[in-house]
């Protein structure tokens, strides 16, 4: 199972990251850049073919990518003034090669004395030569070669190839296109998966279907069944039963249901959901132990931990609650009504303390929760209720057609709302939230047991995080990039590239030191939630 996840997680992120850097690689050769190479994944080279001037490349590790470009640093030049070099020649006298390498042997060798190989405004490219004490002036073609091994070329980068000297515009297609595709590449999956979606059908209270091992199937709810009751407050359509169990303040609840003409009542123990504080009453079944799931009412006990309570909190599954507090306000703890009961009544906002009880042993926990409003802003609710049931749905063409635009679009307000949340001094969400690598295989792995189209439609979601976190501007990125550009286009004088790669290298350490503290945090959450 374990190398199913691994092959999934790499093609996830391996078709994001492709289809991110074709969107720099075409519109660059679209506008005559030369590219050394095209590469997928980082490190070590596992695959590398060459087709005309560039290197496709597939690298070790299966995270990130990159479009080697002229013009990129500040000299391309691979040679200096008193290198050794070799030359070959062809029957005009131009070099069409330079060897770099022990390992061939070329017809001329000397001192390289002075050499022009970027040929601004199409002035003549050179190489000066001293063979033997003899000073020799040598013209280039503009399409020469660094022959580096014996089996690795590499094309000189004269001006008119190069990155630099292509227009404003051009320079700015090149740099968007690669979040321009990972926004193409989401709307296109987005279309997939909606055409396979059905519309759910909210106006009645038919059930249509229940999930296996769920509150509702537990107590024989079935499809087909009509749900007209619950706590006393009557149910015709499935709105009513969306704001009826987000008022509860019961860990039982009692229901009743309509099959064939006659009317059954039950109690259920839905799933609880504290997603502001990160804990549930639902233990999920462990097939590896054979126990079984349990829903926890009549004791307040965890039955999981997520998030900040199994991170910074270390709660977990087992541990039984004695107290709650919050800002000015505690409760002891008895029941899950009293856990509901708390969280439905304070302001959901700031530092909670847990006083739990674990083997014996009473232990007091502190962490900040995920307020009410950052959950809103993300779509989320902060108490969630289930109990396992889906309306009957059917085909639409119209909401086939309008499901991608509205899956796209809130997809991006979901990704913006959290870059949101990550610069809002109000709201105790930061850098430690994020998830790197780690994480987001954790996701895949989550996602693949929910089967294609859940893989589908996340791969969707992710590419749109990629490509927003990219638009960021931030040197090093493709956003801080567009942001040079824009000075320049102000100023009409472009930034010093010495200034802007000192920039971008520091940012790109920076970067990489935010990586390594993201998939820490990952590997820590990934220990303290087992």
């Amino acid at each position: 199972m374990i190398f199913v996840n691994v092959f999934v997680f790499v093609l996830v992120l391996g078709v994001i990251i492709l289809v991110h850097e074709f969107g720099h690689y075409y519109f660059a050769k679209k506008a005559g850049i030369l590219c050394h190479e095209f590469a997928i994944g980082m490190g070590p080279v596992a695959y590398q073919k060459r087709k005309g001037e560039t290197v496709y490349s597939i690298r070790m590790i299966p995270i990130g990518g990159f479009v080697s470009m002229a013009g990129e640093s500040i000299n391309d030049a691979l040679i200096k003034k008193e290198d050794r070099i070799g030359v070959e020649l062809n029957p005009s006298g131009q070099i069409v090669e330079i060897v770099l390498t022990d390992k061939k042997k070329a017809s001329i060798t000397g001192t390289v004395q002075s050499f022009d190989l970027y040929g601004k405004d199409q002035s003549p490219l050179f190489i000066e030569l001293d063979i033997e004490g003899t000073m020799t002036r040598y013209p280039v073609s503009r399409e020469a070669v660094y022959t580096l091994s014996e089996t690795k070329q590499m094309w000189i980068t004269p001006q008119e190839k190069s990155f630099e000297s292509k227009t404003l515009s051009q320079r700015f297609m090149v740099i968007f296109a690669g979040p321009l595709m990972n926004f193409i590449l989401a709307l296109l999956l987005f279309f997939i998966v909606g055409w396979f979606v059905t519309k759910p059908n909210l106006d009645q209270n038919e059930i249509g279907s229940v999930a296996s091992n769920s509150p509702a199937d537990s107590i024989g709810i079935k499809s087909g069944d009509r749900l007209v009751n619950i706590n006393g407050n009557p149910i015709t359509t499935w709105s009513d039963i969306g704001l009826t169990m987000s008022s509860i303040t019961k860990a039982s609840v009692s229901v009743q249901i309509e099959r064939n003409g006659q009317t059954f009542e039950h109690e259920i123990i839905p799933v609880i959901l504290i997603q502001s504080a990160g804990i549930s009453n639902f233990k999920p079944e462990d097939t590896k132990n054979n126990t079984p799931a349990i829903r926890y009412a009549d004791l307040p006990i965890i039955g999981r931990a997520f998030g900040r309570a199994s991170t910074n909190g270390g709660l977990k599954t087992g541990d039984r609650i004695v107290s709650l507090s919050l800002g000015d306000n505690h409760k002891d703890i008895h029941h899950w009504d009293d856990i509901l009961l708390f969280f439905n009544t304070v302001e959901l906002k700031g530092v909670v303390t847990v006083t739990y009880l674990r083997e014996g042993n009473v232990l007091t926990t502190s962490y900040d929760i995920i307020s009410q409003e950052a959950l809103e802003k993300l779509g989320a609710s902060a108490i969630v209720n289930q109990i396992g049931i889906s309306p009957t749905s059917s085909f639409d063409f119209l909401y086939s057609l309008s499901y991608p635009w509205d899956a796209f679009k809130d997809s991006m307000g979901q990704v913006l709302a959290t870059i949101g949340l990550l610069f809002n001094r109000n709201e105790n969400l930061g850098i430690g939230d994020l998830s790197g690598p780690v994480g987001i295989f954790n996701l895949v792995s989550a996602t693949r047991s929910q089967g294609l189209l859940a893989v589908i439609g996340f791969t969707a979601f992710l590419s749109i995080n990629i490509g927003l976190l990219n638009l960021l501007p931030i040197p090093a990125l493709d956003g801080g990039r567009l942001v040079f550009l824009g000075i320049e286009a102000i100023t009409r004088k472009p930034i010093n590239r010495k200034l802007e790669n000192i920039i971008n290298n520091v940012m790109l350490f920076v970067l990489l030191g935010l990586f390594v503290y993201v998939t820490y945090n990952d590997i820590f959450r990934l220990i303290r939630g087992s």
